[in-house]
């Protein structure tokens, strides 16, 4: 796990060093262990730090071989390829065996430097036999191009910009903003997109309006004598539904994950598990006793919201405690979160939907206080195996898009026994199920609202830049389609950032499991009834899985918190930190905000000893991080 970036002077030009000392310093955080930079002609010729036109940056967090000749820009053996590399490459062990039976000799154990063997030897069709997360450069110096790739799931970000003289990658966008003339311009469709369903990440755009992200699953070849960015997909999850029993769907399930848990498991520093408590960590934990056997060092991570409606400590406990895991916890007092909203602000750079990152924050500080470098995280499995109450609403849809009414009245009264899955949740499973004329009546019977009252909507309209989200296509698989817009589209994507960028604040790698092609072709290929069962029980082929691993309390839940936050607890002491935010001169100036439409609905709500709402925390967090980043937005 590391910080990379990547400049390229643009003709005429060179790439300053003040440059890549001001990229290098604001990716320290990301590899507090090392520093490399290496710098070259267009052609490829090595050149003097004050005369290159192509710059390498590296900041190294150890994770696998610790010795220094694994710290990079790390060069191929004959010294035709230059790597710059964030992240893991779990296999590499097995990879590194068959390229030394091709005749590879290695001067490291480092993946790194498989990476770039495996690079060497089959090109783009390495990145098919990786398993692992990934955002890589390599620098092509015999055919004067620079390579980038991105992991299938997007786990490790890759970013880049354009300048008046400048093409530059990175791993944050933070650096990216200094390239001159690149900017601070805010994306009003982003915005809009943001503020009215919460979502923030998908494809290439951001919330800054010059600054591109490389898509998951896909690499770019950028030529150095005219450098521009064609991102060319590798891998997108595939949707192809064959059928078997319950009971060889679990087993293959089961097998699955375990040999994930242990390939994330490989390291050369501490690891330890992030724990909620709901299915899918204490999944994680359970496995991971399975293949390190009774004598493995198992240490979890948690935060607790003791008295609150979203405490899970109970289950926590129980999972840490049939694993044989020593636990560790962080309660979070109101008081913390004041005092570090802003800091939160300025790790993650980009607006972010709910203050469960900063849980997620507090957690990572807390392993990272405990001598942790890698963490293991559930992330994923909601998306693969349908864990989310608006799958539901999906699997009733195709029950009824597929006139199996007596099925579909049974999920019913199963449904609206569910906490957190009444009537309006079934009520949104008519929506593609019936015909496109009839889809707009639809979505207001639903009464889902777009944009909260205090946002103008038309402004963002005049703008060309209003953005609601997409709809779920008509399929004959719309609820397998819901899965793969969930984890490419509308919910994975910005979760995998928050926690990359949490993670990353401590100089911790945060890995996760579920998240592998393998698994992803496994989930998609079940059967619907194999996700979720007729009795509307979410990921129910992973329940089943980890029977007999997994205390059975845990796997009978059927709330759904994942790492939630007491918001009613906190909201009278945030107050004042949204009433300051909804009163600054940014808030007044901001042409689509009607600030005190909002600070009237903050005190409805805290009249009320109400949650303030996602939607008042998203207002008032685009306004702060405008704030805080200068952001231009006029």
């Amino acid at each position: 796990m590391c910080g990379i970036a990547a400049i390229v002077a643009l003709a005429g030009n060179s790439v300053p060093p003040a440059l890549c000392a001001r990229f290098d310093a604001a990716l320290a955080h990301r590899g507090p262990d090392a520093s490399g930079l290496a710098t070259y002609r267009r052609d490829g010729s090595l050149a003097p730090a004050d005369a290159a036109e192509v710059a390498l940056l590296h900041r190294r967090l150890s994770i696998i071989d610790l010795d220094p000749r694994a710290n990079q820009p790390m060069a191929s053996a004959d010294g035709r390829y230059v790597l710059v590399f964030n992240g893991e490459i779990y296999n590499y062990v097995e990879l590194r065996e068959a390229l030394v039976r091709d005749g590879h000799v290695f001067r490291t154990t480092s993946d790194s430097e498989v990476l770039i063997a495996a690079y060497a030897s089959w090109g783009e069709k390495a990145l098919n036999r990786f398993t692992g997360m990934y955002a890589f450069v390599i620098h092509d110096r015999e055919r004067r191009e620079l390579f980038l790739a991105r992991d299938p799931f997007g786990i490790k970000p890759l970013l880049w910009a354009r300048g008046s003289g400048h093409l530059a990658v990175a791993s944050e966008i933070g650096p990216l903003l200094d390239v001159p003339g690149v900017g601070r311009g805010i994306d009003h469709a982003r915005t809009c997109l943001f503020l009215s369903v919460g979502q923030t990440d998908e494809g290439e755009r951001t919330m800054f309006a010059n600054v591109r992200s490389l898509p998951a699953g896909s690499f770019a070849r950028i030529a150095l004598d005219a450098p521009e960015v064609a991102p060319v997909p590798f891998w997108r999850p595939t949707v192809k539904v064959w059928d078997r029993s319950p009971q060889a769907a679990a087993r293959e399930v089961r097998e699955a994950l375990v040999r994930s848990v242990e390939l994330h498991l490989r390291s050369d520093v501490p690891t330890g598990i992030s724990l909620s408590g709901g299915i899918d960590s204490s999944a994680i934990i359970a496995c991971a006793r399975a293949v390190g056997g009774p004598a493995a060092d198992l240490r979890t991570f948690s935060f607790t919201a003791t008295g609150s409606e979203v405490d899970e400590t109970p289950f926590i406990e129980m999972a840490a405690q049939a694993a044989g895991a020593e636990r560790h916890m962080v309660r979070i007092e109101p008081a913390e979160i004041v005092a570090d909203i802003d800091r939160l602000i300025a790790v993650q750079g980009e607006p972010f939907g709910s203050l469960s990152m900063y849980a997620q924050h507090r957690v990572m500080g807390l392993a990272r206080d405990h001598g942790i470098k890698v963490i293991l995280d559930g992330q994923g499995a909601d998306e693969l195996f349908a864990g989310y109450r608006p799958h539901l609403a999906r699997r009733l849809s195709e029950l009824l898009a597929s006139f199996r009414l007596p099925e579909a009245i049974r999920f019913v009264r199963a449904m609206r026994k569910l906490p957190g899955a009444g009537t309006r949740l079934i009520a949104q499973a008519f929506e593609p199920a019936v015909s496109p004329r009839l889809r707009g009546l639809a979505r207001r019977m639903v009464g889902r609202p777009l944009l909260p009252p205090w946002i103008d909507g038309q402004w963002f309209a005049a703008e060309k830049a209003f953005a609601t989200g997409r709809g779920l296509r008509a399929s004959r698989h719309l609820f397998h389609d819901a899965l793969v817009q969930s984890l490419t589209e509308t919910v994975l994507p910005a979760l995998l950032r928050y926690g990359d960028r949490n993670s990353m604040a401590f100089s911790i790698e945060s890995r996760v499991p579920f998240l592998t092609p393998a698994l992803a072709d496994l989930a998609y290929s079940l059967p619907a009834d194999r996700l979720v069962s007729g009795h509307a029980v979410s990921k129910a082929v992973l329940r089943d899985a980890m029977r007999g691993l997994v205390p059975d309390a845990i796997l009978d839940r059927r709330d759904k918190i994942a790492f939630s936050t007491p918001d009613r607890m906190w909201g009278q002491a945030l107050r004042p930190f949204f009433e300051r935010t909804l009163t600054c001169d940014v808030a007044r100036a901001l042409p689509w905000l009607d600030a005190q439409a909002a600070l009237q609905a903050l005190d409805r709500r805290m009249a009320q000893s109400a949650a303030f709402g996602f939607d008042l925390w998203r207002t008032v967090n685009v306004v702060r991080w405008i704030e805080r980043f200068d952001v231009a937005f006029a």
